[in-house]
């Protein structure tokens, strides 16, 4: 139990003291002591407001009250297992406290969830070692619950609270939830998934549009990674905007796929789209051969070089071989007169409109006619539609991929205890994310490339290094010791973290980069460390000490952080844990 007489003291002879003339360790105390009293304030009150609830039951209704249309009613403002009281007696604690009636319901609330549903977070509360705001929080997310439920979160949480930051709290928090609840967190997360969309907002004076998207998790973060990815090509091509700039870049770029996929496969495959020299099937073709045997079949040409659209109706060809391998009327034996033949043909009969005189032969066309100009045209020079020839490039390009080499880098981290192997339910920890439902994240699993990584015995450190650069062996070893920073009530977390050497690196000393020198710290917590006044120790494996440049010592190990304060016991701790110094 924290002793407050004396903060009480300094926080009470600081009033209407000028903090300009106070030292820095007495202006570090007076907000000390500040602090103390908002925490009495906050937890006096929500006392206090238990107490009020208790002066009004439900059954301390006038009977009149009941009878009559608006009268006072019993209502529930807390949880499962929480007593009903009258409803006149909110408005009353409201208008006391400048405070809405909804407001002052939810204090109630609060107040009664904490005392009937939360004892043990509530004894820590009446003893002041915790903030009323923290204890309010739990009191709200636990509401749902049945009674059962909330005191097994109880018995989970209460020790943790005030140790940790408050975003690790939670996280804290939800995890045990999901535990206790896990049916109902999956159907609130298949209800979730109905809310998904993609929303844009009106454009602003200077031209920018924005847009919401919401979706799964892991389309969202493939998608961005995606968008990530398009942005550091646009960079190596020479792009001279920020990286914002070239995201925003990336979205344009996604919205010609076809752009997309060929700027992705450059990059991957740089002679992907490089012209084959032996392929001409999307280059104009002369006239004749394979492009004009089309063009016949279009207008009724048989192969044979005949005329007319029923097979039935040709005349059988007269032509006889001669000696040297031609026919009567001309054509060879291969036929390839004949075909010619059926071109011009073919091409007459397109010139002209089809028009024939009354002896059924072809008229010549009319140069009035705009067709006939368009069919000059188009008989000299072909035309090559550039998009259509792109795009079956792209196609054909495309084929020759790998796809899983088209997927962006996108990597969760998703710990999974045994337990929840074996039931198939529990709370699954995903980096960067927090603590989600089991079933939920075997569906984002479905859609992913899997890496099973190997069980990691993490009580057997790694061989040290001689050099100050961390291994990457060494570096995922310790992240999954301690995934969050071991700084004093930090909330940093993730692989971002540095990985701080505990006793400062000597150049030419061996072995000194190993698992026992290094700790996770937040970029800002390690350059206080390494460039200002704080300094750290490791008394022992997944327990570091820190000294705040006034004396203040702290306790970080996996129950929170704990504040040793300056006295006599916290120098004796911090001295007890010091180094021994390296030797050579």
């Amino acid at each position: 139990m924290i002793d407050g007489s004396g903060l009480m003291r300094t926080a009470l002879t600081g009033v209407g003291v000028d903090p300009a003339g106070l030292a820095t360790d007495q202006l570090l105390d007076q907000v000390t002591a500040s602090d103390w009293l908002v925490r009495v304030g906050l937890n006096s009150r929500l006392i206090s407001i238990a107490s009020w609830a208790d002066r009004f039951p439900a059954d301390s209704i006038a009977p009149h009250q009941l009878a009559i249309p608006g009268g006072d009613r019993p209502i529930r403002p807390g949880g499962d297992g929480t007593p009903e009281i009258t409803r006149f007696c909110v408005t009353d604690l409201a208008a006391q406290l400048h405070k809405s009636t909804g407001t002052a319901e939810r204090m109630i609330a609060d107040a009664l969830d904490l005392r009937h549903r939360l004892p043990r977070v509530w004894v820590r509360l009446c003893r002041y070692e915790i903030d009323g705001l923290d204890g309010q929080t739990i009191a709200r997310q636990t509401r749902h619950l049945t009674l059962e439920q909330a005191l097994e979160v109880d018995r989970s949480i209460a020790d943790f609270v005030g140790r940790f930051s408050y975003g690790r709290l939670l996280s804290q928090l939800e995890a045990i939830i999901i535990r206790v609840d896990a049916d109902n967190i999956a159907k609130l997360a298949e209800q979730a998934a109905e809310g998904v969309g993609v929303w844009i907002n009106q454009s602003n004076d200077h031209g920018i549009k924005g847009m919401f998207i919401k979706a799964k998790t892991p389309a969202v973060i493939r998608f961005y990674a995606q968008v990530s990815r398009i942005a550091d090509i646009l960079a190596r091509r020479g792009h001279p905007g920020s990286k914002d700039e070239r995201l925003a870049a990336a979205i344009d770029v996604l919205a010609n796929p076809l752009d997309a996929v060929r700027m992705i496969a450059e990059d991957t495959e740089p002679t992907l789209f490089d012209p084959d020299p032996d392929d001409d099937s999307l280059l104009p073709r002369p006239m004749g051969g394979a492009a004009n045997e089309r063009d016949g079949a279009d207008d009724g040409v048989s192969a044979e070089g005949s005329v007319g659209d029923n097979p039935e109706t040709r005349e059988p060809s007269t032509a006889s071989p001669s000696d040297d391998g031609r026919t009567t009327d001309g054509s060879t034996i291969d036929g390839s007169a004949a075909d010619w033949s059926a071109d011009e043909d073919a091409v007459s009969r397109r010139s002209s409109g089809g028009r024939r005189d009354d002896h059924g032969d072809l008229l010549p066309p009319d140069p009035t006619d705009d067709a006939f100009d368009q069919d000059q045209a188009s008989t000299r020079f072909p035309r090559v539609d550039q998009d259509r020839q792109l795009a079956e490039l792209a196609i054909r390009a495309i084929g020759q991929i790998d796809p899983a080499k088209f997927r962006p880098n996108a990597t969760l981290y998703v710990h999974i205890a045994k337990e929840t192997l074996d039931t198939g339910l529990g709370v699954t920890r995903v980096e960067d994310i927090g603590p989600m439902v089991s079933t939920l994240v075997a569906d984002w699993l479905g859609e992913c490339n899997i890496t099973v990584k190997p069980v990691i015995d993490l009580s057997v450190d790694l061989t040290p290094v001689d050099s100050y650069e961390i291994p990457r062996a060494m570096r995922e070893h310790l992240f999954l010791k301690y995934p969050g920073s071991m700084f004093p009530f930090s909330g940093s977390v993730g692989r971002h973290l540095d990985l701080d050497h505990n006793i400062p690196f000597v150049e030419g000393l061996p072995a000194q980069t190993r698992e026992d020198r290094l700790g996770p710290n937040g970029r800002r917590e390690h350059n206080v460390i390494t460039h200002g006044l704080w300094k750290r120790r490791r008394a022992e494996p997944g327990t570091f000490l820190f000294r705040a440049p006034d004396g203040r010592v702290f306790l970080v190990d996996a129950t929170g952080s704990h504040d040793l304060g300056r006295g006599q016991f916290a120098q004796h701790v911090w001295h007890s844990a010091a180094p021994t110094p390296p030797s050579a």
